[in-house]
């Protein structure tokens, strides 16, 4: 499902090329949930018009915790696109790609930045309580 509003022209897809997890990773290091790893799926919103730039418009890296969970690892959106509706596309595109191979959570670590733990309360993460096995400030979004 494609937002409104949302550029044409951009697409979500599974960033599986070394090249392109390389070229996506530079758009990570401020993402304030930068513990990505081997084990991670990486996913991208890829921008099918642009002649002068990479075209990777923005990257979230997920980690699978078990059959039904998975954390988010990485987001970030470049710069280069000024549409603040691409990092919720991003993150409910991801949902729904996890929700169809069956997975029933996603849970994120603590945020620093203030932006970022708005839009994922904006997205539906909501706080985890204490009993899920968890430290304080983890969040999670139900699928």
């Amino acid at each position: 499902m494609t937002p409104r509003g949302s550029p044409a022209g951009i697409v979500f897809r599974r960033l599986d090329a070394d090249p392109e997890r390389r070229q996506a990773a530079r758009l990570l290091p401020g993402c304030g949930l930068d513990d990505h790893d081997a084990a991670c799926v990486w996913y991208g919103l890829c921008d099918l018009t642009a002649t002068t730039t990479s075209g990777l418009a923005g990257v979230a890296v997920v980690r699978s915790v078990d059959a039904t969970t998975a954390r988010l690892c990485g987001l970030a959106v470049s710069s280069a696109y000024h549409d603040r509706q691409l990092e919720r596309r991003l993150l409910c595109e991801v949902a729904d790609r996890l929700r169809a191979s069956g997975v029933e959570a996603i849970t994120a670590p603590p945020v620093r930045d203030r932006r970022v733990a708005a839009l994922l309360a904006r997205v539906g993460f909501v706080p985890r309580e204490r009993a899920q096995s968890c430290a304080s400030g983890w969040s999670q979004l139900p699928l």
